[in-house]
């Protein structure tokens, strides 16, 4: 009795070829697709580099817009806070100066200065303290995303001072840190002979470094090493917007572009930034003020006792950052004690005549003094102890000035200001007053 069949083993030993070479196909088309997978999920991740320094942390913040068959349409947004402790900064909600938990509001900040960010807004508020402030223009408005506020590359570069690279054709994000670029150029160049103030190397983004020898300021260029202006200084300061130079020389200050072209000439006892936006410089000459545009022209002759007021904290409520423009229309300069308005084109708008520019606190609780009410573009303007209101253009609301006080309340939940002013013992909501008049 036989206990197999001879032909059906010959059967099945010649099907297990063709078993085993099936199983070496679905294995290599397992392979195929493992590898395929592994090239995709590849070719989707950015290689980001934080100061020479791979990073993959990075990658899972950053909001990216734009199709990937069209490169050039691709837009990178990074949320403004998240991104503060990888480039050196603490990051806060709210506004810097009245302190809260307003998400449409952040600010960051280092050791040297403090940055607001606003949403809705295409500007944000530099400042290093005391009246040193830029308000600096972004290339797009910053908005809100998940309870973040976001803004661009041109964003972060300016509020960080960092150089940010994004090439999404090579799916490659490079960031580098002024610091950093320092340090490398430093040793590119081997700059023993000079040391570097790290304080003010902002020059570093337009190829230049800030360098000191024998106590001696001068700059140089970043590539080469070769002197763009020579150690002779006793300081020099970067000023970004205009990326010329503010130098002191015998106790003097000037402007000298990096081309070597002398702006302004080393004369004044003070030079500082008044307002970059409209590009105007506060200078001071023999205890008198003035101001320059970054041209060099004068636009104030420096003849004045002082200008911009000197109270700006006060009206911080009041929404109010610039001591020197206000409204973005109005310098307020004072002469022999007495307050008068020039436009931004140094065109004298009023006469000296104010006693005060604002109003002081007034004796009502949880209010605040007033210095401009910007949805009727006015500005409270004082004379012998009492009050008016003054449009941009000098012309005056009221006929006499009969208001005994003008002043701010903000309501706790909304965080929404109502201007108050009293008269003859009445009490009026100016917005409302104003409306009713037809402005």
């Amino acid at each position: 009795m036989e206990l197999y069949n001879e032909d059906d083993f010959v059967k099945k030993k010649s099907k297990m070829p063709l078993i085993i070479g099936i199983c070496i196909g679905v294995l290599i088309l397992i392979t195929a697709v493992i590898i395929y997978m592994i090239m995709y999920l590849q070719g989707t991740v950015y290689k980001i580099t934080l100061d020479g320094v791979t990073t993959s942390d990075l990658e899972e913040i950053f909001y990216i817009e734009g199709s990937e068959d069209a490169p050039e349409t691709m837009k990178l947004y990074i949320p403004i806070r998240k991104i503060a402790s990888f480039l050196g900064y603490a990051d806060y909600n709210g506004d810097y100066k009245n302190k809260s938990e307003d998400n449409t509001k952040c600010y960051v900040e280092n050791e040297y200065e403090t940055v607001v960010f606003t949403q809705d807004s295409n500007e944000i508020f530099k400042t290093r303290g005391n009246s040193d402030y830029e308000i600096i223009q972004l290339d797009e408005k910053v908005f809100s995303k998940d309870g973040d506020l976001y803004t661009t590359i041109d964003g972060i570069e300016k509020a960080y001072n960092v150089e940010f690279l994004f090439e999404p054709t090579k799916r490659n994000i490079e960031i580098y840190t002024m610091g950093y670029l320092l340090d490398y150029y430093a040793q590119y160049l081997q700059l023993e002979e000079y040391s570097v103030d790290f304080s003010d190397q902002k020059a570093i983004f337009e190829g230049m470094i800030i360098v000191i020898q024998n106590e001696k300021y001068g700059v140089i260029d970043a590539t080469t090493g070769n002197a763009i202006l020579e150690t002779k200084y006793d300081e020099i300061s970067y000023l970004p917007n205009a990326k010329d130079f503010l130098v002191k020389t015998n106790g003097k200050y000037g402007i000298v572009a990096k081309d070597t072209t002398i702006k302004v000439r080393t004369a004044y006892d003070n030079i500082q930034i008044m307002d970059n936006k409209n590009g105007l410089y506060l200078v001071k000459l023999n205890n008198s003020y003035g101001v320059l545009n970054t041209s060099g022209n004068t636009i104030i002759e420096p003849m004045y006792q002082q200008i911009g007021i000197g109270n700006i904290n006060d009206y911080s409520q009041n929404g109010i950052e610039s001591q020197y423009i206000i409204l973005d229309e109005l310098i307020p300069v004072k002469n022999n004690n007495l307050w008068g308005f020039f436009n931004l084109k140094g065109e004298q708008i009023t006469e000296f005549k104010f006693t005060q520019v604002g109003s002081s606190k007034a004796n009502v609780t949880n209010s605040y003094p007033v210095l401009a009410i910007p949805s009727y573009k006015i500005i409270i303007v004082q004379k012998d102890g009492y009050y008016n209101l003054m449009q941009t253009d000098g012309k005056e609301v009221i006929r006499n000035y009969a208001l005994d006080s003008v002043y701010m309340t903000t309501n706790t939940e909304t965080g929404e200001n109502t201007f108050h002013m009293t008269y003859g013992g009445k009490e009026e909501n100016i917005e409302e007053w104003l409306a009713g008049l037809g402005y």
